[in-house]
């Protein structure tokens, strides 16, 4: 008995799939390769239902397992990229109204730190007018790590809310770390 062999690809959007790219996962296919595919869930990219969808069928014509959407990680620079978690719940929804269960991919957050990926429909206290949830998992033994969604998806009273808050809480770390100074 082998070894099953994956390999895991980064698609984002059919318009990044050519003849190379199916010559070549059909070639894997066809030597018994399991190849599934990793997305992350971009603004302007991959966020509507339509651009999702046909992505999900250009992948399964590829013999390509749709396997991760990934919810966009908190990175400077990036912030126009990201999505709200209110998007990616509304597509995994829709994708599962749509189309077969074998072809929906898992909707994730990788989490800071020990926890690992978390189902983005697992978020607990999800604040839409903010914008944040709370994600845990056994790894983190009962503590709360916070997503927050991009502050381009926000009312202006929510970003002016949410803005304050990281005000106010990079004033009590600077406090608290004047205070520990010798």
């Amino acid at each position: 008995m082998g070894k099953e062999v994956c390999v895991h690809t980064h698609i984002n959007n059919k318009q990044e799939t050519s003849w190379i790219t199916r010559l070549g996962t059909q070639r894997l296919y066809e030597e018994g390769v399991i190849v599934r595919n990793q997305s992350v869930l971009l603004n302007g990219v991959n966020n509507s239902f339509d651009q999702l969808i046909e992505l999900v069928h250009t992948l399964s014509d590829m013999h390509v397992e749709p396997y991760y959407v990934y919810q966009g990680d908190i990175v400077r620079g990036a912030e126009d990229l990201r999505t709200p978690l209110s998007d990616s719940h509304k597509l995994e929804h829709q994708i599962r109204d749509q189309t077969a269960g074998f072809l929906i991919p898992r909707f994730v957050y990788d989490v800071p730190g020990p926890a690992g990926k978390r189902p983005t429909l697992s978020a607990q206290n999800y604040n839409r007018h903010l914008g944040v949830a709370d994600f845990t998992a056994p790894r983190l033994q009962g503590h709360h790590v916070k997503y927050w969604d991009p502050l381009w998806s926000l009312s202006e009273d929510a970003q002016k809310e949410v803005q304050s808050h990281f005000a106010d809480q990079s004033s009590d770390q600077a406090s608290s770390q004047e205070a520990a100074a010798p």
